[in-house]
């Protein structure tokens, strides 16, 4: 059961992160349009696409971004169709350097103009080092079939369940017990099937999380067959006509509860990192405290408040700043060991090499992070304290095990 992966790979979002420009001249757009089915929504898109092209048109006297990528945006934007697939455009270019990568993807972008020394990739590699696959299985007691949900966008995968078996028949009158018990036994080994296929392709990584989707009677037999493991990354089942209901439908529901066990899991992550935090725990909260674990190794979940809300445009250095909600904090990261501060450092402490100095915290701690073997959470329905917004769920607390180990 193969799947489109709507992801980067590690090395072209590495490529991107150990990009420098001294000129502050990198520019960097996320342009997600609202959904194009209604007659709003199109309106919504081109009073979007003209706030970008105001804001773009602006840069052009104030802004060290060359003009040729702004032009070139302009024209990019205003090609947009309106009914085109609901995907985000996002830009990173740079003119004096020759550089353009442009990709449409999915994802909850909103839409974000910079212009700095770095691209602006926070919002790019949370999303896709967090993103989940969903598989949607509906079944009756006839047939089954099976779906893949990645950023909202799904696909139908049924022909993996190919089953070379006569159908079963529920109705009619007068059977014999015999005969109903044969009936159920087909059943049975129906469900049975289906679980099976369900194991066998989590087990091969085909999917993360799993949904049912059936008739309300259905759901005790489908839940029976299931394996424990199945059992485990079930997010829920819903009531649905497995064999008519088309995929809009389909999607809509099951990203019901996909939205409510997301918000279940932040909001009981945050409080387990609070709560570990002011315990001196397996938890880190703010700038500095995250910086430390991350650079002791300590850390298994990095902790960012949501994307800014409305559209920000940044400056380069010496320049004028943007008028965005909150101060953001500041980061100096080292290219080439990828130590952190939290304060300007013209050298790196460890190895000598000029320091780069972000102007949002996040960029400088997600390179840092790209690459080892950490999740990122992007959070959408939780605040973490200000003025930083940043916390951190720890492997293990190395202040805490040594006090421990010392005073045994």
């Amino acid at each position: 059961m193969a799947s489109d992966r709507f992801t980067l790979s590690l090395e072209e979002l590495q490529d991107l992160a150990h990009f420098w420009a001294e000129e502050g001249d990198a520019l960097s757009l996320y342009f997600q349009p609202p959904e194009p089915s209604e007659l709003a929504h199109r309106e919504e898109t081109i009073l979007a696409k003209e706030n970008i092209q105001q804001k773009l048109k602006t840069l052009q006297g104030s802004s060290p971004a060359d003009r040729e990528d702004i032009r070139r945006i302009l024209e990019t934007v205003s090609g947009l169709k309106q009914d085109r697939p609901r995907r985000s455009k996002v830009i990173f270019a740079c003119a004096r350097r020759q550089f353009w990568r442009e990709y449409d993807l999915p994802g909850d972008f909103g839409v974000r103009l910079d212009v700095d020394s770095a691209f602006s990739l926070a919002p790019l590699i949370a999303q896709q080092q967090s993103r989940k696959r969903y598989c949607i299985a509906l079944a009756d007691r006839n047939r089954a079939r099976l779906l893949l949900m990645e950023a909202r966008e799904i696909s139908e995968h049924s022909q993996v369940l190919d089953e070379e078996k006569e159908k079963i028949r529920t109705t009619g009158t007068g059977a014999s017990v015999k005969l109903e018990r044969k009936k159920e036994e087909q059943v049975r080994r129906h469900f049975e099937f289906l679980a099976d296929h369900l194991l066998h392709f989590y087990e091969h990584g085909d999917y993360d999380s799993l949904l049912i989707g059936c008739r309300d009677e259905t759901w005790p037999d489908i839940e029976e067959a299931l394996h424990p493991e199945l059992k485990r990354i079930l997010v829920g089942h819903f009531a649905i006509d497995p064999g008519l209901a088309p995929k809009e439908e389909i999607a809509e529901k099951a990203q019901a509860f996909i939205d409510d066990k997301d918000r279940q899991d932040e909001q009981a992550l945050v409080e387990k990192v609070m709560g570990a935090a002011a315990s001196d725990g397996l938890g880190a909260v703010g700038l500095d405290a995250v910086i430390q674990s991350l650079e002791q190794g300590e850390v298994r979940t990095l902790l960012l408040s949501g994307p800014r809300p409305q559209m920000a445009v940044s400056r380069a250095q010496g320049s004028p700043q943007p008028v965005v909600a909150g101060t953001p904090s500041s980061a100096s990261l080292c290219p080439n060991c990828a130590h952190l501060e939290s304060t300007p450092v013209n050298a790196c402490t460890l190895c000598g090499t000029e320091m780069w100095r972000f102007s949002h915290s996040e960029e400088a701690l997600l390179r840092h992070a790209l690459g080892r073997s950490l999740e990122v959470r992007m959070l959408s329905y939780s605040k973490l304290p200000p003025p930083d917004e940043i916390a951190a769920w720890l492997r293990f607390n190395a202040r805490r095990n040594t006090a421990q180990a010392l005073a045994s």
